[in-house]
């Protein structure tokens, strides 16, 4: 028996700042539009109905497709490609990636997208009117999202790079980011809705720091530090209770203890703040593919 795969990424920038509504628009700004990414293959093979618990899935190389679908922010521009690139090579399977990568897109908006039956009848969100339909047909699922207004405000400190003094937040656990880890739980419960029954691969990931050199000269890396690792222990703690694996591209970047300056790897790019289109990407594209593609059933 085989099943067709469907890949569905959701990516969005690690910050605070802005305004957040999931009843507004105003922010989502496509910077890509949808396009596909294609290989050789002999054949497309569709999936089959099954009332099994766990259908079994067709071996690599048998030119089945799959559809990558990416959604994000600049934090995941330049990913879903070469990540295709990346799956086709290990798993000879055709990906057609379908990229949706909106600028400063953050959690709320996501959430919005993700669970609203109708998006919107005019305006920018009505380009993501599909977004649902393709999720409903994905297989591989991949969310990550910006905590904007679903994290303490002071923590915008450390959202930014430069060098400048200035005041550090409070020193924050995953408590103060609860909202933030329940507009994931409020996607998952989508997912889960929308994939009910059918082996689903669903990931998330935690943010990189490409700032850590900048927190130290302005005196506030500890606080910062602290900000960011509750921020991904609240990301952590949501996807345990569903099951879904976390990319750490924080550990990637930054090291197990976080202190590690990731611009001194290439992995940062020339704003000192998002990851390089080289090895950046390269280092992302390899922490999502060591996690594998087994699937739950939710």
């Amino acid at each position: 028996m085989v099943a067709s795969f469907t890949v569905v990424v959701v990516l969005l920038l690690a910050a605070c700042s802005g305004s957040s509504d999931e009843s507004a628009d105003t922010t989502l700004a496509p910077t890509t539009t949808e396009q596909a990414t294609t290989t050789t293959t002999a054949s497309t093979i569709t999936a089959t109905t099954t009332t099994e618990a766990q259908p079994d899935v067709e071996e690599p190389g048998s030119g089945e497709q799959w559809d990558l679908v990416w959604i994000s922010d600049s934090f995941g521009g330049g990913v879903a490609e070469v990540w295709a690139d990346r799956i086709e090579e290990s798993e000879g399977v055709e990906v057609r990636v379908h990229n949706y990568t909106i600028g400063n897109l953050d959690i709320g908006n996501t959430r919005f997208m993700v669970t609203k039956e109708q998006v919107a009848t005019s305006g920018r969100l009505k380009s993501y009117e599909g977004i649902r339909d393709e999720l409903a047909d994905a297989e591989i699922i991949v969310v990550f999202g910006n905590p904007r207004q679903k994290c303490p405000s002071d923590v915008e400190t450390c959202a930014r790079s430069g060098t400048d003094s200035r005041e550090p937040p409070e020193y924050h656990t995953s408590a103060d980011f609860a909202r933030y880890g329940d507009a994931f739980r409020d996607i998952y419960d989508t997912i889960f809705e929308l994939r009910a029954g059918q082996p689903t691969v669903i990931r998330t990931y935690d943010a990189f720091n490409g700032m850590i050199t900048d927190w130290r000269e302005a005196g506030i890396e500890p606080e910062c530090t602290a900000s960011w690792e509750a921020q991904a222990d609240a990301i952590h703690e949501a996807a345990d209770e569903y099951g879904v694996l976390t990319a750490s591209f924080y550990d990637e970047f930054n090291g197990t203890n976080h202190d590690e300056d990731a611009r001194e790897k290439g992995y940062i790019a020339a704003d000192g703040f998002h990851q390089s289109h080289d090895a950046g990407v390269a280092a992302q594209v390899e922490v999502l593919h060591a996690l594998g593609y087994d699937p739950i059933i939710p």
